[in-house]
């Protein structure tokens, strides 16, 4: 038997798992209380699969694209179906599978600190200076209660408890987002229900404060990409360097695992070797 036809033989004599009941599958993700946005990627990763799974085509499909994807897409289509094999009742597949899928290179992330938080605020791309000391209020909110962009776009009056912030995120999940005294201090009773609002009193725009950012951080020559996202995992990495546990951090980002809030600590190898060697300190070569 040469090769082809034992590779074929093979081949065909493995289980295969039918890639169907993509209607019951959405409600089962829905039922997760999973987001829109996260149940229609799975979808639509979910299409790119062979209609018959087996190990060996998952394999090669991400062997194929291991170079075509970013690593975090790779992940998201790894979750997609990890999630189609639990509802599946096929958990035990996925664990084979897993063991033969290339592992995804961490990919590090920019992040800011509060000096470069500075020079994005004093950077001016808006000619009116109530615009210019609104857009660096929205700055300092997103650097420092970690909110994704559309839970900022979408934050009314009364989501207000005293130092509080109800905050629905991701699959209407609900949290409470601690805020610094000087970032409250800062706002005022309107008659608008949105905290954040244009020049008409209509919600900002999200795609507004990526064009912000992007404007802002041109003109302040800082040599990186930033994006609201960037503000996220800056204040994740902030209170990790002020001492702060994993557990807390995870809560306040609204993270359903500690897992994903690790990605989000930027490896800052200056500031671990730092508090690397303070254990030495005070030791037997002093």
């Amino acid at each position: 038997m040469n090769w082809t036809t034992y590779w074929a033989t093979k081949q065909a004599h493995q289980p295969k798992i039918a890639m169907n009941n993509h209607q019951e599958y959405t409600q089962y993700l829905q039922d997760k209380n999973l987001s829109p946005n996260t149940i229609r990627l799975y979808q639509q990763t979910l299409q790119q699969f062979p209609q018959q799974l087996n190990t060996a085509n998952v394999k090669e499909y991400f062997l194929k694209n291991q170079k075509a994807y970013e690593p975090k897409t790779l992940k998201t289509k790894q979750y997609a179906l990890n999630s189609y094999l639990k509802f599946k009742q096929l958990q035990i597949e996925w664990e084979k599978i897993a063991r033969l899928i290339p592992s995804v290179q961490k990919k590090f992330f920019d992040t800011i600190n509060e000096t470069e938080l500075a020079l994005i605020k004093q950077a001016r791309v808006e000619k009116n200076k109530q615009i210019h000391q609104r857009n660096n209020l929205i700055l300092d909110f997103l650097f420092y209660s970690g909110l994704r962009i559309n839970e900022l776009t979408n934050i009314q009056h009364h989501h207000w408890q005293g130092n509080q912030l109800k905050v629905h995120g991701k699959g209407n999940k609900v949290r409470y987002v601690l805020l610094p005294e000087f970032l409250i201090t800062k706002f005022n009773p309107t008659k608008q229900d949105y905290l954040f609002t244009n020049q008409r009193g209509n919600p900002m725009k999200a795609e507004y404060i990526r064009w912000l950012l992007k404007e802002r951080t041109t003109q302040a020559n800082i040599p990186k990409r930033i994006t609201p996202h960037t503000f996220r995992r800056s204040f994740a990495t902030l209170l990790y360097q002020k001492g702060a546990q994993l557990m807390t951090i995870q809560k306040l980002l609204g993270h359903s695992s500690v897992q994903t809030t690790e990605t989000y600590i930027h490896n800052d190898f200056a500031y671990l070797y730092s508090d690397y060697s303070k254990l030495w300190k005070g030791g037997a070569h002093a």
